[in-house]
């Protein structure tokens, strides 16, 4: 059964994952819809039959469409804004090495980390973006170096490692947050080399963008994917 825009109270994504050339279905291909800051909003796997269908609720915020399988590079869509209650159909013709949206209004281009670039930018955070960050890994050892080296004074990085990057705002302990998902605790070790960008949020921004998890504000990193440049 196929569900119709005025059936349903939220967004519904649907359609077919094919593979190019042959038309064969793409079986046990997991698709998801995330928010640009990489938050996940619903995901399902294809059938037997290629086809897939799940609610989202993206809050009128733009979100984008990922679908993956073992062996295949996940590739990601443009941006997409729908209304709370419409459909879209997507259909996918995916080869070995990435995948084509035979959609008009969802082409595969832009990598995630692209979008979340753009978002963190559209919301006005502190940004190192990754031409700054590499240049900061040149002469970083650690994660508390390639802080150092950057010379922004909006935070405090300690001496011993045991202790917490502090704002020089507030003095309380920012909260690390690795991909989306604030960490709990003391910050893990952040090998420079796998940061692709940053961005410094205060305490209203992180408040808005995590809630309480991160109270005191936010450094907000981001790793790099394959396909990032080096």
């Amino acid at each position: 059964m196929l569900w119709s825009p005025a059936s349903v109270q939220a967004q519904v994504l649907r359609g077919y994952a094919k593979l190019a050339g042959d038309d064969r279905p793409l079986d046990q291909a997991r698709v998801m819809a995330l928010l640009l800051d990489g938050r996940s909003i619903g995901s399902t796997v294809t059938d037997d039959n290629g086809r897939f269908q799940f609610r989202i609720n993206a809050g009128g915020q733009p979100f984008a469409i990922s679908i993956t399988r073992i062996g295949m590079q996940p590739t990601l869509s443009d941006a997409i804004n729908i209304d709370i209650t419409d459909t879209l159909d997507v259909n996918f013709s995916v080869v070995e090495t990435g995948i084509r949206v035979d959609t008009m209004r969802v082409k595969s281009t832009r990598s995630l980390n692209d979008l979340r670039l753009v978002e963190a930018r559209r919301r006005g955070w502190r940004v190192f973006p990754p031409a700054e960050v590499e240049k900061l890994r040149e002469r970083s050892t650690s994660f508390e170096d390639l802080l150092r080296s950057s010379g922004y004074p909006g935070f405090i990085v300690p001496g011993r490692r045991d202790d917490c990057i502090r704002s020089t705002r507030y003095n309380r302990c920012l909260t690390i947050v690795i991909d989306g998902v604030p960490l709990s605790g003391s910050y893990q070790n952040i090998n420079p080399r796998d940061v692709y960008f940053f961005a410094l949020l205060g305490k209203t921004e992180a408040s808005v963008q995590f809630g309480d998890r991160t109270p005191w504000g936010a450094i907000v990193i981001y790793t790099r994917a394959r396909g990032d440049k080096d």
